[in-house]
């Protein structure tokens, strides 16, 4: 019998879970709805407590490193705004016209050094909402909280996002992973298909 040549199969990664295939389907075909849903949801995270974070991930995982960072750095000062608008309108500067002394002493670098004061309460709270709540019933301005807050998220995001996009890679789960896995997938079904027609031919052509 003719001995048909071997072939060497195209090594494939790992394939990823069958619902983050169905999750970059979704978000393609939602299109713009889905982002404006994913504005939405990211933008009343901060006020409803919800955790900030599964929509940084969400940003990266759905639509890349770089476009994941680029909405996180915009959504997440924005979120804050959002809250910090919020509760100032319901409760006012409450703890600017207290008289409780370690209320003032809290407040007195606030007043002083407003922007920095922001900014270091970002780089050690990140994101909790509780901040924004404590910055809305004080006296600082709308614009020193928004610039203190923007400055402050830069540096814990662009990490976040860095150690999120690796996580990623590593198990598999970003879009491009998906389009080379399928990409080898039918690769591999054209070399199984080539093989059983040769071997159909192989055995018409020995009988």
């Amino acid at each position: 019998m003719p001995h048909s040549p071997s072939r060497t199969l195209p090594s494939l990664p790992p394939r990823p879970p069958e619902n983050t295939s169905q999750v970059h389907k979704a978000i393609d075909k939602a299109g713009y709805l889905g982002i404006a849903l994913y504005i939405l949801g990211f933008g009343l995270s901060e006020l409803l407590h919800l955790p900030a974070m599964v929509f940084v991930v969400a940003g990266v995982l759905c639509w890349g490193h770089f476009k994941g960072w680029l909405l996180a750095l915009i959504m997440a000062p924005l979120s804050c705004c959002l809250s910090f608008l919020v509760v100032r309108k319901i409760g006012g500067q409450v703890l600017a016209d207290s008289q409780w002394s370690f209320v003032q002493k809290l407040m007195a670098k606030l007043d002083e050094y407003p922007v920095r004061t922001v900014v270091t309460l970002r780089l050690c709270f990140f994101l909790a909402p509780a901040i924004n709540y404590v910055l809305a019933l004080s006296s600082i301005s709308f614009k020193n909280f928004f610039v203190g807050t923007a400055a402050g998220l830069v540096g814990p995001l662009t990490i976040a996002v860095f150690f999120i996009d690796r996580l990623i890679v590593y198990m598999g789960w970003s879009k491009v992973q998906n389009a080379e896995i399928g990409a080898a997938l039918h690769e591999l079904g054209d070399e199984f298909e080539f093989g059983a027609m040769g071997g159909r031919h192989g055995r018409g052509a020995f009988f």
